[in-house]
């Protein structure tokens, strides 16, 4: 997902015109406000210059509580999500979002577009929720991350393909170890399953 003003983060297709990502992704740094949507261009499958699909923003919807200025605290990083609606439809496969909560014991895998690799998708595999409790409104995990996967999504093999279970929005020491930080999509998917219902909210003017 790459801003014309410079700039890349990692973004996941949840529907066939809306794009799962980290709502710090969507803020111009010096100017403190939204980018507008239509500077935003998410490109599916993307692989050294090539990708499957391409689409620009058309609409932004930010997590109602996030502040962008916040300092580096749970209860802000807990609302660091957004979702972009693209002004085109893709044909590819979304994926879906988990609404139940994590089982014990659970693999997950992490794949983003990170700085170190930026033109690849980079996947790491069999990592895990960090024991032990995590703060509320986040998830705490093992998965390697730097910057441009914030808004890589943590995801859960299952039966019928992946599914999303988090949202990577940070990393850090929250009251502890450092860890991997995201959103567990318990916060989100109610939210998201409307914007795909067409229900939206909080949308950018």
């Amino acid at each position: 997902m790459n801003r014309t003003i410079g700039g890349f983060c990692t973004g996941t297709l949840i529907g066939p015109r809306h794009v799962l990502t980290a709502a710090h992704c969507l803020f111009n740094r010096r100017t403190g406000r939204l980018i507008g949507a239509g500077d935003i261009h998410f490109l599916a499958g993307y692989r050294r210059g090539s990708y499957l699909s391409h689409s620009v923003g058309r609409k932004i919807t930010v997590a109602a509580g996030y502040d962008h200025r916040a300092p580096f605290e749970a209860g802000n990083l807990g609302a660091d999500w957004a979702i972009l609606e693209l002004a085109e439809p893709m044909s590819i496969r979304p994926v879906p979002i988990r609404k139940e909560p994590l089982p014990a014991g659970v693999e997950l895998v992490r794949a983003g577009y990170g700085q170190d690799r930026a033109h690849l998708l980079s996947i790491h595999d069999g990592c895990a929720p960090r024991p032990g409790s995590s703060p509320p409104g986040l998830l705490m995990h093992t998965c390697d991350a730097t910057h441009g996967d914030s808004g890589s999504p943590l995801l859960m093999r299952g039966p019928e393909g992946p599914a999303i279970v988090g949202l990577d929005v940070a990393a850090g020491r929250l009251g502890g170890a450092l860890a991997g930080l995201a959103v567990p999509a318990t916060s989100f998917h109610t939210f998201a399953h409307a914007a795909l219902s067409g229900a939206g909210g909080n949308d950018e003017p």
